[in-house]
């Protein structure tokens, strides 16, 4: 008995008719920045505790406020501050610690993501009330100045800005940032949320709620820094607008109703952005804009600067606060009469949540269907 041969397989396709593995998509691009956020906060706060450390622990101190501010305006000159300078960096190693596990952990049960959470509330209380100053919004507010100067005169820019003092503070205020991302990674995994945008079963209810408060949010957050920006022209326009005839008579002699000009343009400009955040212009560009007429503006452009604000502007109102509580005469009366040199600042510590608020809700708007779980809205 004879057996036939196989059938031959033929021939095989080309190598490039093989179709090949579909790639796998990396962990940022699947969950998108708030999914690394926990293992990004964990390696840049184990970081900062060892930096932190290496300088503590031989002697020397953080920079953390102006030693030549009284006290009473700057708490970190006195025993909170020999406090905080060493409990910064053994509490960036407990958070570094806290952040690794969620990071690891593929659902975290709710007590892990309750501590993440409030670690998160606690340390940003402490650096935004505390360990942050006016500098950084002084120096947001003065940008357009600063840039003149550079181009003109550059011998004349600050010297003694207390740089070192500027850049913890940015350190800490990035932590800020990471820590609210990593948060909100440790609640969408612990129930169950779609990693890169948040929605869930149940989810919609917080952002449709959030969407509906935003016009009165938008609105409330814009008032602010117009108050603020109003009372500055009005006196440098000789109006004493919030202000008596004679404190503004002695403002006008010494030059300071020229001083805040800057910051007042700035807060002006704030207000025009914030409400972009509810009409049309804040989402497309106008059509007479070269180039970008007619074209959507892309959602970071409107919410990382609207964000940045939201932050830096709590600590100058924490900063204010004390000034005006702290009973040291700064030279500039505070009272019913003159409430336009103080009030307009104090609201500050209330812009910034508005501001966050407004900023999510222009979000929430206009972000699109979802690339990793498919929901939209």
């Amino acid at each position: 008995m004879t057996t036939s041969p196989a059938p031959s397989p033929g021939p095989l396709p080309p190598s490039d008719s093989v179709p090949a593995a579909a790639p796998q998509p990396s962990r940022l691009r699947e969950g998108g920045p708030v999914s690394a956020a926990p293992l990004l906060t964990a390696v840049a706060a184990l970081i900062y505790a060892a930096a932190a450390f290496a300088v503590v622990l031989p002697g020397r101190k953080l920079p953390l406020a102006d030693p030549a501010v009284p006290v009473e305006l700057a708490p970190l000159n006195g025993p909170l501050g020999e406090v905080l300078m060493y409990l910064l960096p053994a509490g960036a190693v407990l958070g570094g610690l806290l952040a690794l596990a969620v990071h690891v952990r593929r659902r975290p049960r709710r007590l892990l993501a309750g501590a993440a959470v409030a670690f998160a509330l606690l340390y940003a209380a402490a650096v935004l009330l505390l360990a942050v100053d006016t500098r950084i919004l002084t120096m947001l507010g003065y940008v357009p100045f600063l840039l003149v100067l550079a181009l003109t005169d550059p011998a004349a820019l600050p010297e003694n800005y207390g740089w070192p003092i500027v850049g913890h503070q940015l350190v800490l205020l990035a932590g800020v940032a990471l820590w609210t991302m990593t948060a909100a990674a440790s609640l969408r995994k612990s129930s169950g949320a779609c990693l890169r945008c948040g929605r869930n079963g149940g989810g919609g209810r917080f952002a449709a709620a959030t969407r509906r408060r935003g016009t009165p949010v938008t609105i409330a957050a814009a008032a602010i820094p117009a108050v603020y920006g109003a009372t500055r022209f009005a006196w440098a326009a000789g109006i004493p607008l919030g202000i008596s005839p004679e404190v503004l008579a002695m403002m006008q002699e010494t030059g300071m109703v020229y001083a805040g000009l800057a910051l007042a343009s700035m807060a002006l400009l704030g207000t025009l952005l914030t409400l972009g955040l509810l009409c049309r212009w804040g989402s497309v560009f106008p059509r007479w804009i070269p180039w970008l007429g007619g074209r959507r503006v892309p959602i970071l452009l409107a919410v990382i600067p609207a964000g940045l604000v939201s932050v830096v502007v709590v600590p100058a109102g924490a900063a204010y606060l004390r000034i005006f509580t702290s009973g040291i005469s700064t030279g500039i009366p505070f009272d019913a009469v003159n409430w336009a040199t103080g009030a307009p600042t104090l609201l500050w510590v209330v812009w910034g949540p508005l501001l966050a608020a407004a900023t999510l809700a222009y979000y929430l708007k206009r972000r699109t269907g979802c690339l990793r779980c498919g929901r939209g809205g």
